[in-house]
């Protein structure tokens, strides 16, 4: 018998009206979460939850919720997690988990003097293109070759938004991290550098809507690239020259993070978009054992590529 939880949503934006809500309120819900309330200063959800402008009136109406999951921007993340942990709760934490390293580091120190469980998601991890490419590169040595190509239009995603442009945003990051996610996942434990880093900031923005960044790694080096455009069709490309146990050497490409090629042959192809239920479930579990699941080293690579970054102020708006 699954026990029922009360989880309540912070922010209520296009990825909570398309995903987080979606499935918590879906047939598919297997986690006994139980989503009995919403947060947001502009809107809710529509469909007779209990709503608060903000996350402490949320927090104060609701006494018997269990936990929070946080998908407002990114530059609240902090507080609201902050708040929502000291006030009892448990929290799952939206992509990017927090601004910086830092923030995060001390929500982890926060959640354990609590007692709570914080789980940090990202969603791209949950598809099984993904899982077969980390099992597939499982106990072999570290690849030689690693090529990211991330590139989305911003206006498909992110239509009349704009804090993603402002300090804190993290810019092209936002969707980028989903990149360094699954590498870090696919090969954990592997300590990867940023060598050189080269940023392009539109007019009026703090961050950039380009990154082409340098990464090493002991018997390596890669190349990582995400830019937000205006039009065009979405990249999203994991390529890595790997070699396995016979000393032959794959070339493993990871298409549009649902389809897993091995030297040009289809081993995983398409599937249904599942990746909130893999959320969602792998914080029920967290939750059951009790343990928070906390990864930093993709906010690592965020704040070594910013600090490496030659930045180049372009004329050109996205």
């Amino acid at each position: 018998m699954v026990l029922q939880r009360d989880i309540g949503l912070v922010g209520c934006g296009e990825i909570t009206r398309t995903q987080h809500g979606p499935f918590l309120l879906g047939p598919a819900n297997d986690t006994g979460l139980r989503l009995v309330a919403t947060a947001d200063p502009r809107q809710g959800l529509g469909t007779g939850l209990r709503h608060y402008p903000d996350h402490c009136a949320m927090l104060d109406g609701e006494p018997a919720l269990a936990a929070v999951s946080i998908a407002s921007p990114t530059g609240t993340h902090f507080g609201v997690a902050r708040d929502a942990l000291l006030a009892g709760r448990h929290v799952l934490l939206e992509k990017p988990p927090t601004t910086t390293l830092a923030e995060l580091e001390e929500l982890a120190a926060i959640a354990t003097k609590q007692g709570r469980v914080l789980v940090t998601s990202y969603h791209a991890r949950h598809n099984e293109a993904v899982e077969r490419l980390r099992e597939r590169l499982a106990g072999r040595l570290p690849p030689r070759r690693i090529a990211i190509e991330w590139r989305e239009d911003f206006h498909r995603w992110h239509a009349g938004q704009t804090w993603p442009w402002r300090a804190g945003g993290l810019g092209v990051f936002d969707p980028g991290i989903n990149a360094l996610s699954i590498l870090c996942h696919v090969l954990p434990g592997l300590p990867f550098h940023v060598q050189r880093a080269r940023f392009r900031v539109p007019p009026g923005a703090e961050t950039p809507a380009f990154v082409d960044m340098r990464l090493t790694w002991q018997g390596g080096d890669g190349q990582a690239v995400f830019e937000w455009r205006r039009g065009g069709e979405d990249v999203w490309d994991i390529s890595i020259d790997s070699v396995d146990q016979d000393g032959r050497t794959e070339a493993l490409l990871l298409r549009g993070v649902r389809t897993l090629l091995v030297d040009g042959a289809a081993v995983v192809t398409g599937g249904e978009d599942a990746e909130y239920a893999g959320v969602y479930r792998a914080f029920h579990d967290a939750l059951e054992r009790n343990e928070s699941s906390i990864s930093t080293q993709e906010m690592r690579l965020v704040e070594d590529a910013t600090a490496a970054a030659e930045v180049e102020r372009t004329m050109d708006a996205i």
